[in-house]
């Protein structure tokens, strides 16, 4: 149980897996309207392990329900189990 914590905690995910992973999210369950504004997230990218840290490029911010969303499907995806995720979310124009 250890050396799977220790395997997670310095878990590379390639890019492409992890955003094949959020568009399948996103069709499943799509985020919610913001002002009438559908939020699109555009892309992401684990900018660093130790812990797993993922960038979520979006049209507009993503609210804290959306977020626990994609951390507990990130974690059954890729075998994260309960290490740490930093989710961080920055907002480009489409």
């Amino acid at each position: 149980a250890l050396r799977q914590a220790e395997e997670a905690y310095h878990a590379r995910v390639p890019t492409a897996a992890l955003n094949k992973v959020m568009r399948e999210l996103q069709q499943k369950h799509p985020p919610p309207l913001d002002r009438k504004h559908r939020t699109r997230i555009l892309y992401a990218t684990q900018g660093a392990s130790e812990p797993p840290t993922f960038t979520i490029f979006a049209t507009r911010p993503l609210p804290p329900s959306y977020l626990r969303y994609i951390e507990r499907s990130l974690r059954e995806e890729f075998d994260l189990g309960p290490t740490p995720i930093k989710i961080r979310v920055r907002q480009r124009a489409s």
